[in-house]
């Protein structure tokens, strides 16, 4: 009997210090929180913990030496500044956090698990944003008036983009004028503190194209955030300002959230570029797309023992279809069924260029012809077309396809007086004389008898 109690003894003393095990480990639970920061998932992100508990003030808190200036706007003293912290709006406290410029270094893993209750300051850096200072507060479980240990917080990120994200398709970069490219523009949200007036405004230019408009008159943007999909826009000559600063909601419903928008442009010139800007800020996203040359070179006999560029021969350019390029100044102007003057090219009769052409805004990688319609003096038309073969490994801005075209020569006619007929010529004079003769023998030969 003795034994039995011992042994109920001894496993009450175990469990009892089990039981002294879990409470102490459940406490030791209660001092940590976790802190997570929504919206920087790219960011590098330091803190620091500015406020920490102080039973021995006024307020229950103090503020973390070297940390002063974050508040020194809220009040006179620590205890006052804290106060006034505490009943600043939302927009106060962001405009005085900011305005202190207070640097962090401690790295802050996100999630991030703390073991104190107090208030502590985040910092995020990410290549295109600007991070406004956050701040996150970990307080007690005070509801049942008992420390039931930290509570987890979440905070979002407050940033604010300083850069756009321009794109084409992989069939935009090489166009000929006339064509159509569509442009893509991302851009994030940003975070608006209450009471603060926040834009979203993108800025947009092009050179060498021309925005297209619908019947309206207006540029159809298409978005992919919001209550308005489509915005009809009336560009500036060749800017165009889309305003979606309705995206900025008082509950910040789209912080942080990308917002894409589209567009088109039609090419004009022999490079077109395109910029933007997010609320006027010099950092620009620019993309470029570029067209080619095409260049003819008209030469004499193939095989000629005396090479010869030949300047005057008059050609067209043909495209896939069969239609004709209509050019204005050596460049493309468009397309035409038949061919017109202004579809006309000569090869040069000048300078180190003779006998050939050369015209642009045309689409790199595409299969052009050249038909010549005219031949220099001297030589005939070549009827075979020949295609102009892009040269490879150029850069985007030099590209060009060149051909050669082979004439020959006009055969020679024979004329009056000239080296044609003057074999005639004997020949007929031989064969009167010989008639003449025959006459006269055959006269003589009568009066004899």
């Amino acid at each position: 009997m003795k034994k039995i109690k011992r042994i109920i003894t001894l496993m009450l003393a175990m469990m009892m210090v089990f039981s002294m095990s879990i409470i102490s480990s459940a406490a030791d639970s209660q001092k940590s929180a976790v802190i997570t920061v929504t919206g920087a998932e790219n960011a590098t992100l330091t803190y620091a913990q500015v406020i920490k508990a102080d039973t021995s003030t006024k307020t229950g808190w103090a503020i973390v030496p070297g940390y002063e200036a974050i508040f020194a706007s809220f009040g006179n003293d620590e205890q006052s500044r804290i106060e006034g912290y505490i009943d600043a709006d939302e927009s106060v406290r962001a405009a005085a956090i900011k305005e202190a410029n207070v640097s962090t270094s401690e790295p802050f893993t996100n999630p991030m698990t703390v073991h104190a209750a107090g208030l502590y300051l985040i910092n995020g850096t990410e290549e295109g944003f600007e991070y406004n200072p956050m701040l996150a507060y970990i307080g007690f479980d005070d509801k049942s008036g008992e420390e039931k240990g930290l509570v987890d917080t979440t905070v979002k990120a407050k940033k604010t983009p300083k850069t756009v994200d321009k794109t084409i398709g992989d069939d935009d970069k090489f166009v000929e004028i006339g064509d159509e490219v569509t442009y893509t523009i991302t851009a994030t949200v940003p975070y608006s503190p209450a009471g603060a007036t926040t834009a979203l405004v993108i800025n947009d230019e092009l050179t060498g194209g021309t925005y297209k408009r619908n019947s309206n008159n207006k540029v159809d943007v298409t978005v992919s955030l919001g209550d308005n999909p489509t915005m009809e826009i009336t560009p500036e000559e060749n800017k165009l300002t889309i305003d979606l600063s309705a995206l900025i909601k008082a509950d910040n419903e789209y912080a942080n959230k990308t917002v894409t928008v589209t567009y088109v442009a039609i090419v004009t010139d022999e490079v077109i570029n395109n910029k933007a800007s997010i609320n006027n800020n010099p950092d620009t996203a620019v993309v470029t797309s570029y067209t080619g040359k095409l260049k003819i070179t008209k030469m004499n006999e193939n095989g000629s023992n005396s090479p010869e560029a030949l300047a005057g021969a008059v050609f067209v350019v043909v495209n896939e279809d069969g239609k004709y390029a209509k050019l204005s100044e050596g460049k493309l102007a468009g397309w035409v069924d038949e061919i017109a003057d202004d579809c006309k090219i000569t090869t040069e009769s000048d300078g180190t260029a003779i006998g050939t052409a050369t015209v642009s805004g045309f689409e790199p990688n595409k299969t052009y012809k050249f038909h010549e319609v005219a031949a220099p003096e001297g030589y005939k038309v070549n009827p075979n077309d020949v295609t102009a073969e892009w040269k490879p490994d150029q850069a985007d801005d030099a590209q060009i396809a060149e051909a050669v075209m082979h004439d020959s020569k006009l055969s020679l006619l024979p004329y009056t007086g000239g080296k044609g007929t003057a074999a005639f010529t004997i020949f007929g004079v031989i064969l009167m004389g010989a008639a003449v003769s025959i006459y006269c023998v055959i006269k003589k030969n009568k009066s004899v008898k």
